[in-house]
């Protein structure tokens, strides 16, 4: 009887995490994000499976498994932008939580009913974690477990740091309502300096994109201009007969293994910006991912184009 009760928990175990990665799939790969390395090395895997049995080829010799790790990253790269995004709507919000909470808390009231009252109001995605704090304080809950259970809710950089602030200007015997305050005006600075860095930082984002598309653009030339050119040579010196002592010696052209390097150097020069990009831009290599998967499928993107064009 014992075992038919565990074997039903475990299967409602069971439908209850599916179903709950069924409604929030990145939050479940947010609880241990090795399982995304799961999910990519199966896509993976299963793409260049498939290549390789039935020999894909679109554009150039082996373009079939670049693919393949394009489709890959782009699992990780969803994920890291997600929760970039993640981490600056909790970071926006955050200032004006402090201040309301600490205005309430210098207007007297204690610090239970502080937050109650702030708890009311609408923060963003941090309302939910705000009333957690207000039920877990009426609950008895000490403060600052309180606040570090918030932090492990929301653990961006900036929110760690000033519950750290908060917790320690707290244990010390400091008024709650000014420390709140100085929490809330050095987390407005760090937002209007990392602002201004990403200000800054921008245009020359946007170089690594120009300069990217740049290089595609050279390499259309050379890929409709250059090969046709050189295979036309070759036939005419080929036809003449030309070549021998003191002549030009035009050799038959490998034109799939150009058009190999050409697409090649493309998707490189993609990955490579893209990357850049992310340290520039966010200051993070990793950051540059989903930089580097947009470039490198529109590098794939327009040797298809390019390939396919005389036939349209």
């Amino acid at each position: 009887m014992e075992d038919e009760f565990l074997k039903r928990l475990e299967k409602r175990k069971r439908e209850e995490s599916l179903m709950k990665f069924l409604r929030d799939p990145m939050e479940l790969i947010r609880g241990n994000p090795v399982r995304l390395g799961y999910i990519s090395g199966v896509i993976g895997g299963f793409l260049m499976l498939i290549s390789y049995i039935y020999e894909l080829e679109f554009v150039a010799p082996y373009d079939a498994y670049i693919l393949a790790g394009i489709a890959a990253f782009i699992p990780p790269a969803y994920y890291i932008y997600s929760e970039q995004k993640m981490v600056r709507k909790a970071e926006d919000a955050f200032p004006e939580l402090l201040r309301d909470l600490a205005q309430a808390k210098r207007a007297g009231l204690s610090l239970i009913d502080a937050v109650t009252l702030t708890a009311e109001g609408e923060y963003g995605m941090l309302t939910d974690g705000i009333r957690t704090i207000s039920t877990q304080l009426s609950w008895g809950v000490p403060f600052e477990d309180a606040l570090r259970i918030f932090a492990k809710r929301y653990p961006t950089r900036i929110i760690k740091r000033s519950v750290e602030m908060i917790i320690e200007g707290y244990k010390t015997g400091g008024e709650v309502g000014e420390v709140l305050k100085i929490a809330a005006d050095d987390v407005m600075e760090l937002k209007s300096l990392e602002k201004r860095r990403i200000a800054d930082m921008s245009p020359y984002v946007m170089v690594c994109y120009v300069t990217f598309f740049v290089f595609l653009g050279v390499l259309m030339v050379l890929y409709h201009s250059f090969i046709p050119t050189m295979v036309e040579a070759s036939k005419s010196v080929a036809e003449a007969g030309a070549g021998g002592r003191g002549g030009v010696m035009i050799k038959g052209v490998n034109v799939e293994m150009l058009k190999m390097i050409f697409f090649h150097c493309g998707v490189i020069q993609g990955i490579c910006s893209g990357l850049v990009a992310g340290k520039l831009g966010e200051g993070k290599i990793v950051a540059g991912l989903k930089h580097a998967v947009v470039l490198a499928a529109a590098a794939f993107g327009l040797f298809a184009v390019l390939t396919f064009m005389p036939t349209l």
